[in-house]
């Protein structure tokens, strides 16, 4: 069974991504940072389709905590099946900033850039040992430019990275609802 890490699943896309991966036969990881009560409702609505999911916590804007992050990860895949690294790391973690530029605070910038920059690079370093060989990762970002639904992002993401689609490879795709900024 291949398995995917989605960071920032408890709601929104991350929980479109997996949900679709889930319906596609993949064990799905889902982090989360506030909220376990959503993230574990997620986990049930998986498990009721007869899928296989987990949550573990995770602050993407803390580093420091990535080192014990990976230690559960690695304990969970084994515990949960049997593996020691997994197939698909995909980047959603995120924070909503709906400021114009002119009002945005030093706070509010540094919050996106820890979550939407620098954590996802340097969890990206840490859990690269772990991601199979021809494994994928698709790092999220967001624009406001058009408010679609999450499924549209996760049937998308998931047929990207299937079988079907395996020709694709190192590309940027832009999903902006033809609203690119």
């Amino acid at each position: 069974m291949s398995i995917v890490l989605i960071t920032g699943g408890r709601r929104g896309l991350g929980t479109s991504i997996g949900v679709e991966y889930a319906r596609r036969g993949m064990g799905v990881v889902l982090t989360f940072n506030t909220r376990r009560d959503a993230a574990e409702a997620v986990i049930e609505r998986i498990a009721s389709k007869g899928g296989a999911a987990v949550a573990l916590p995770l602050d993407v804007a803390d580093s420091a905590g990535f080192p014990a992050f990976r230690a559960a990860l690695v304990a969970t895949l084994s515990a949960h099946w049997g593996r020691d690294g997994f197939d698909v790391l995909v980047n959603n973690a995120g924070v909503g900033l709906y400021n114009s530029i002119e009002t945005v605070t030093k706070a509010q910038f540094e919050s996106l850039y820890m979550v939407r920059l620098r954590g996802p690079f340097f969890l990206t370093q840490l859990l690269l040992p772990l991601l199979a060989e021809g494994g994928q990762i698709v790092n999220m970002a967001s624009a406001t430019a058009r408010v679609g639904e999450a499924a549209d992002v996760g049937t998308m993401v998931a047929s990207l990275l299937g079988p079907e689609n395996a020709w694709i490879s190192g590309q940027t795709i832009e999903v902006s609802g033809g609203c690119a900024i």
